[in-house]
């Protein structure tokens, strides 16, 4: 090697390399050793919008056509982009061999950018002053890409996390910035994606929790200033306090209620949560959870009042005081599982009608999607029959819900759909009334069709979380048993995990909390007759 090349020489190399400009159109996609060029939406709409940034490499054949060698997904996206020209390197045309071994080098090494190199990209550009609007137009970014870049760079945390792991993906590095004031919350979501599964439900968890508490705080808050007393949920076995729904001044009288109650020593209440589907000013369905009031008496026997439960006939469950250590406590374990599992239920379903929303967007139907329509069709001709379910599916697909069972744009929709897509909303219609089919009794026992759309959107992508694998009947866990058999064992306590960090996520799982859906009910105490 002549380490003694003057700079004369030098330039007389470089002036040897021919730039041009090539009419992508007419120029010959050479053989490469890539099967697919693999152009994506995002890939083409960048070289609409930018043109192609490194010349492709090629010579001219005989023909005088232009031959690509290196850079055929940039020629193709071009092409498809309608660009007009593109720049282009002529080299002389090598062997065979020699163009193997330089397409595949040239692939081998090409390092796609991180997450951590897309956070930084964008931050420099916002600091030059460019909107995110901007921002999306110079670099052919989808909006939300650019928005969560730019909630990312203004969270320290969420920064070095993207840093320092490369699994980290956009959207999860957006919920450790959202939750990045909660160590123990930072330190789940870092588990759950570290795992590779359970991320968004993870995350959605998280959320409701944080709703709960301000829900909880703000009703609290509510009946303290009117005087109201705020106690704990009673626990199963604890007898001395009452719903007023339960409680009368004597015996077969007129049950309480928060006004004629309230003067009592013993008045009070517990909070429970509840999650419920409602429009909001733009007509879409929107989920709201909502803390709700029990009103209750702490003191009831002091206070001389009759419990009408324990004088409306033989009770089905036996009591609390009858039962062994044992007994009570797979009676507790029961009931903590009923607790979990709804709240389970509740912060899955958002996250499962995202993944439905994004589904719908799809240009065909997967593979096996025709076996599914025809399953639910002959043997489950009731979800056929109800027209559950088409608010849901006309959001999905950007129409107007205009009543029960319509929504206009459907005719125009399907009119203007390839037989591809066409299929889509057919399976999307029949998705749609099988989801509202859907509550916290699914996952109590398994329903052939729940179970079956359960299994269909997991085969297409969907991360069931643990309570939906109950409801599709993929785990079968053992069912904690009324005292009168033969006890369950008792539940594991839950426990919280150690603090969070960045740098060592923990395998550890999410501790469940407390779940406010129903009023407890007494074990000890008769129900009213029928």
């Amino acid at each position: 090697m002549n380490t003694n090349a003057t700079p004369q020489a030098a330039a007389a190399a470089a002036e040897q390399i021919t730039l041009v400009q090539i009419d992508p159109a007419t120029a010959v996609v050479g053989l490469n050793v890539r099967s697919e060029a693999n152009l994506t939406a995002d890939f083409v709409s960048s070289i609409r919008e930018l043109g192609v940034l490194e010349p492709v490499i090629g010579h001219y054949d005989a023909q005088g056509r232009f031959v690509i060698l290196r850079g055929q997904r940039r020629a193709l996206a071009a092409v498809e982009a309608k660009r007009p020209s593109i720049p282009a390197v002529i080299v002389q045309q090598p062997e065979d061999a020699d163009r193997i071994v330089h397409q595949m080098a040239e692939n081998d090494h090409r390092s796609a950018m991180t997450t951590a190199d897309r956070i930084a990209g964008v931050k420099q550009l916002a600091a030059f002053g460019l909107t995110a609007a901007q921002i999306k137009r110079r670099t052919a970014r989808p909006r939300t890409e650019v928005d969560a870049a730019l909630t990312i760079a203004g969270s320290e945390l969420a920064q070095k996390a993207a840093q320092r792991w490369d699994f980290l993906t956009l959207d999860q590095a957006v919920a450790l910035a959202e939750f990045e004031a909660d160590p123990d919350a930072v330190k789940d979501l870092m588990v759950a994606a570290k795992d590779g599964h359970g991320f968004d439900h993870t995350a959605q968890r998280l959320r409701d929790a944080r709703l709960d508490a301000t829900a909880i705080a703000a009703m609290t808050e509510t009946l303290t200033a009117k005087g109201v007393r705020v106690v704990e949920r009673p626990a199963y076995d604890d007898h001395s306090t009452r719903t007023l729904d339960r409680l009368a001044a004597t015996e077969g009288g007129r049950a309480y209620n928060k006004a004629t109650h309230a003067t009592c020593d013993g008045h009070a209440a517990y909070l429970s949560v509840t999650t419920a589907w409602e429009k909001d000013e733009k007509g879409k369905e929107v989920r709201l959870r909502k803390a709700e009031p029990h009103y209750v008496c702490t003191t009831w026997r002091a206070a001389g009042h009759v419990d009408l439960w324990n004088h409306g006939g033989a009770s089905s469950k036996p009591k609390a005081a009858d039962m062994s250590p044992e007994q009570r406590e797979a009676a507790r374990a029961e009931r903590r599982d009923v607790v979990d599992s709804n709240k389970a239920w509740d912060s899955a379903e958002p996250v499962r009608r995202d993944w439905l929303a994004a589904f719908a967007s799809r240009k065909t139907a997967p593979k096996g999607s025709s076996a599914f329509l025809a399953r639910v069709l002959t043997e489950h001709p009731e979800v056929v029959a109800s027209v559950g379910g088409s608010q849901l599916a006309a959001e999905w697909f950007g129409l107007k819900h205009t009543g029960y069972g319509y929504g206009s744009g459907w005719t125009a929709l399907i009119e203007k759909a390839t037989e591809g897509r066409a299929q889509v909303i057919a399976l999307c219609r029949l998705l749609a009334s099988l989801e509202t089919g859907t509550d916290r009794q699914s996952w109590r026992r398994v329903m052939p069709a729940t179970a079956d759309y359960l299994t269909f959107i997991t085969a297409n992508g969907y991360d069931l979380s643990d309570v939906e694998k109950r409801a599709a009947g993929l785990t079968k866990p053992k069912p904690a048993r009324r005292a009168r058999t033969k006890p369950a064992a008792p539940a594991a306590p839950a426990t919280h995990a150690p603090e969070a960090s960045i740098d060592t996520p923990d395998p550890e799982p999410t501790p469940g909390s407390e779940d406010a859906s129903d009023a407890p009910t007494d074990a000890g105490a008769a129900t009213p007759a029928a």
